[in-house]
């Protein structure tokens, strides 16, 4: 009994897995990002304009785009803060292509303090471009969210999560009020943010700044909708020419392989059923046909066409699904193939051809160096509790299998 009980508690604790797994995964954002480490190019100190947009200002409420036209980039004296001009370049160069994209960098362990010598040590600082907010899904609760205007004038603005406000303001208004950077750069405070900390995230809390407003960061991002996944490459090369060497990935093509190990036990499961399925088919299909043979020799062909069409339409109609889920069994277990053409060869008959894709899909995966988003850890994490719940599974079945071989051996 307790060896039983051992199993099943395998059984369930696999599934809990797996579920928390799925869940974790669905959270997750689907976006395409290119991670890479701060250009070398980048100045130390960037063109500012004290005059930030505040809470009641008259342009709140209009979106980044509205912000692009009736910001200062058409007057004679802006000048935007370098790493905007690397985004609008990539913009310029690729945006029909990819109508949304933003740019933000990620520097942890920042130190924010107040007058009062209250600070706040391992807080995840970001720093924001344009339309950051419509790809992400933090949440302001009061105040307003960063954009365009705040990154073109490098504005000593911050949105803090509502735990990091909270400790430092208690109970008054965190809005329009001043909170200290490490470089001692004083920013005000226009908004707070609802924020639960992700696995992947390096500091216990978060803020976030215009970009450009952090010039020692430890990684930048640049993100696209997941929607153009085939255009992955020219994204890469983009990001390459205006930024340097980074990574790419495709948040929503990982977080279907984490579903590989569940898609392969689902068609194994399919195809067993079919299997069964089809075997009572037949034989139904035969006991009709026998019942139709019978009665042939005891009535007229007329009288005998709507007894063999009752009989015989409901095997036939059965067939007809039957075929049509071995036809959605055998997408299911091919839809991989579509999801990562990445793993078939150009020509399909070639033995070089199948060489030298693993060849370079071995490289690959043997990077020496690769730049991992808290969102990528996030997904990878997720991964590898499915993994391991569908292994607590497997063993189960396993155990199944065994025990049944054995004592039909014994019998």
């Amino acid at each position: 009994m307790k060896r039983k009980s051992r199993f099943s508690f395998l059984l369930l604790l696999g599934i809990l897995l797996v579920g928390a797994g799925l869940i974790g995964l669905a959270t997750a954002p689907d976006l395409i990002q290119y991670a890479f480490l701060p250009p070398s190019d980048i100045q130390t100190t960037a063109p500012a304009n004290t005059e930030s947009l505040s809470v009641g200002d008259e342009s709140f409420g209009l979106d980044d785009a509205d912000y692009s036209q009736s910001s200062g980039k058409a007057e004679s004296d802006q000048t935007n803060t370098p790493l905007l001009e690397k985004y609008d370049k990539t913009v310029e160069d690729i945006g029909a292509f990819f109508p949304q994209m933003t740019l933000h960098s990620i520097k942890n362990n920042e130190i924010l303090t107040i007058e009062d010598e209250t600070r706040q040590d391992n807080v995840c600082l970001y720093a924001l471009g344009p339309f950051w907010h419509d790809l992400y899904t933090t949440r302001i609760v009061e105040g307003r969210p960063l954009v365009r205007l705040d990154a073109e004038q490098k504005s000593d603005v911050i949105v803090l999560d509502e735990e990091t406000a909270f400790l430092f303001f208690r109970g008054k208004d965190p809005i329009g009020q001043t909170v200290t950077m490490s470089d001692g750069t004083e920013l005000e405070v226009v908004g707070v943010a609802k924020h639960s900390r992700r696995i992947g995230e390096l500091g216990t809390y978060a803020a976030w700044v215009p970009l450009d407003q952090v010039t020692n960061s430890d990684m930048m991002v640049l993100s696209v909708p997941s929607n153009s996944d085939s255009m992955m490459t020219m994204l890469e090369k983009e990001g390459q020419a205006n930024f340097g060497k980074g990574t790419i990935v495709s948040l929503k093509k990982e977080k279907f392989r984490a579903l590989l190990p569940l898609l392969l036990i689902v068609v194994i499961v399919m195809i067993w059923l079919l299997k069964r399925w089809f075997g009572w088919l037949i034989g139904y299909a035969k006991i009709q046909m026998e019942k139709v043979r019978v009665e042939s020799k005891r009535r007229y062909l007329m009288k005998l066409l709507p007894y063999a069409a009752g009989q015989l339409l409901p095997a036939a109609l059965l067939i007809v699904l039957s075929v049509a889920a071995c036809f959605g069994v055998a997408i299911l277990a091919l839809q991989p193939i579509g999801i990562f053409s990445e793993w078939v060869p150009e020509t399909l008959g070639e033995y070089t051809a199948w060489i030298a894709r693993f060849w370079n899909l071995a490289n690959i995966a043997a990077a020496p160096v690769t730049i991992k988003t808290p969102e990528m850890i996030e997904v990878q994490f997720w991964s590898n509790l499915i993994l391991w719940g569908t292994i607590l599974i497997l063993l189960r079945a396993a155990k199944n299998t065994l025990t049944g071989f054995l004592r039909k051996k014994e019998d």
